[in-house]
């Protein structure tokens, strides 16, 4: 040690062996150096816990990438009115031919506004009594003989306004198209039960630049009867109805995320602004386990239920998540919920009337979500009341999308020239019209990559190391200089004292062997 703190390219080891210096100035040198190898063990601690932390960095990849490269959202469209008047007083005559007591029509079409208590409201009811009353009915008089339960998905389904009575007329990049069909719009579950669901099988994930859909007059257009001469039950207090933006493999639900939702008004002609930010994330970050990287790629999830077209969502998670919260605390499941993203649905009802009284104890925890818990003075009670869904991560490839409406008086008389349509019968139809386009011909298109790779760590360790004691290359070559040197050196040593000593047992042995007996004799 001696030689090598003399010899070695560090600054001020030599200090430490100068025979020059007197007791107390090699002191104060070993003290400087204990106080600098304290710092830099400081230093590096803090160092490498930065590089841990901050492992991965979400980068601006392309802030110009070309809008038809995204895919067009879904877009779901939802009337207020959940119940028509039209399927209420058919229900309701059906059920007053079956009762026994012989009740009016009245009564029933009364009792049928119990089923908007099934619905999200902000107003809450407290007539348990009257549902479970009615619900008991239901169950013993209006189930067939072939069915468990009561078919409360289908009795809601008959009775919400259908997509025909709703949607007059389509247009997508000034062609008009089909309404109806696989391309265009479809009955599809939402948060608000049964909704009209533009591209809900994701067709138009791929485009040209001819069909980008970007600007008012190139998206598409959807002619609407807003009418209120059906309404019953209205979900919202509002003179309108209800827009969904959201991915085509997301279920439509604003409580789980990244959904968008909007509340056009009626006798109004409504732009929807599209903006999208595509996210992306490295191959190599596969390398790392989800709870590191803080996401799941398309092929990973916690749920394998939650894949739809083998993309996973945070959104399909969280519902998954609550629905299994639902089944747990009430045994039923809500009837707008998709059973192909709950795990454990088969034999589990659908929530009815007599389980609105559970639904509403819990509908807070049920509508506040958290994926990840931070210990907040004040805020217990919160924890413990909201939903916990610490395995729903976000998706490591992502698109969200965002919106902007502005909204016109409608000129009916240029949208209504020349189309003919059953719902332009009633003289009381009210036209709206919406419109929903990409606002910009370009997209943000960001990248997850890592951040701290091994090289930087290198260069991060390596600068801290050569400031506190001038440590470099030639350092450690020196030291490895001298380790292999004095190991040579007494690696020879051994092996000649070993020589001496085996040549002088040989020696002693031979002469032993070869002296006279001395004799003595009397």
């Amino acid at each position: 040690m001696t030689d090598l703190f003399r010899h070695i390219s560090l600054h001020g080891y030599d200090k430490l062996v100068d025979s020059g210096l007197l007791s107390y100035e090699r002191f104060f040198w070993f003290c400087l150096h204990a106080t600098i190898f304290v710092f830099m063990y400081i230093a590096l601690t803090f160092t490498w816990d930065q590089f841990v932390m901050q492992t991965f960095s979400i980068n601006l990849h392309n802030p110009l990438y070309p809008v038809e490269n995204v895919p067009f959202p879904a877009v779901s469209i939802c009337s207020n009115n959940r119940i028509s008047r039209k399927a209420a007083a058919k229900y309701a005559l059906q059920l007053s031919r079956l009762d026994p007591a012989n009740r009016s029509v009245e009564y029933f079409e009364k009792s049928i506004l119990h089923f908007m208590g099934l619905y999200f409201q902000y107003e809450r009811s407290d007539d348990f009594d009257a549902y479970g009353e009615f619900q008991k009915f239901l169950d013993h008089y209006a189930t067939d003989n072939n069915e468990t339960f009561y078919n409360i998905l289908g009795v809601m389904k008959m009775l919400t306004p259908s997509c025909e009575n709703l949607i007059i007329n389509c247009m997508l990049g000034t062609k008009p198209i089909e309404c109806f069909s696989k391309n265009a719009f479809q009955t599809q579950l939402t948060m608000y039960g049964p909704c009209c669901t533009f591209n809900a099988n994701n067709v138009y994930s791929k485009r040209s630049y001819s069909t980008r859909y970007a600007g008012s007059n190139m998206g598409l257009i959807v002619i609407l009867n807003t009418s209120q001469s059906d309404d019953t039950g209205s979900l919202l207090n509002m003179d309108g109805y209800a827009v969904l933006v959201h991915a085509p493999n997301k279920f439509p639900d604003t409580s789980s995320g990244g959904i968008l939702e909007v509340f056009p008004s009626t006798n109004e002609e409504s732009y929807l602004a599209v903006r999208a930010r595509v996210t992306d994330s490295d191959p190599d970050l596969r390398t790392f386990t989800a709870s590191h990287r803080k996401c799941y790629f398309d092929n990973e999830s916690p749920y394998p239920q939650v894949l739809v077209n083998n993309r996973y969502s945070m959104q399909n998670c969280i519902t998954s998540c609550r629905a299994k919260s639902v089944m747990a605390l009430c045994n039923c499941i809500p009837f707008y919920m998709p059973l192909a993203l709950i795990e454990g649905a088969k034999g589990i009802p659908f929530c009815t009337l007599s389980n609105i009284e559970c639904i509403q104890q819990y509908r807070f925890k049920w509508r506040n979500v958290l994926t990840h818990r931070v210990e907040i003075m004040g805020l217990e009670r919160e924890h413990e009341e909201a939903l916990f869904c610490p395995a729903c991560l976000p998706s490591c490839d992502d698109i969200r999308y965002s919106i902007s409406m502005m909204s016109l008086p409608v000129d009916q008389f240029s949208f209504l020239g020349g189309v003919s349509a059953p719902q332009l019968k009633d003289s009381n139809t009210q036209i709206s019209v919406l419109r929903v386009f990409f606002g910009d011909t370009t997209a943000q298109f960001y990248r997850r990559v890592l951040t701290n790779a091994w090289s930087k760590a290198f260069c991060t360790v390596g600068n801290i190391v050569s400031i506190c004691m001038g440590f470099s290359l030639v350092a450690i070559l020196e030291m490895l200089y001298f380790v292999l040197k004095n190991l040579f050196a007494s690696l020879k040593t051994y092996v000649k004292k070993s020589t001496s000593r085996s040549k002088w047992r040989r020696v002693s042995r031979l002469s032993t062997a070869n002296s006279k007996q001395l004799l003595i004799c009397p």
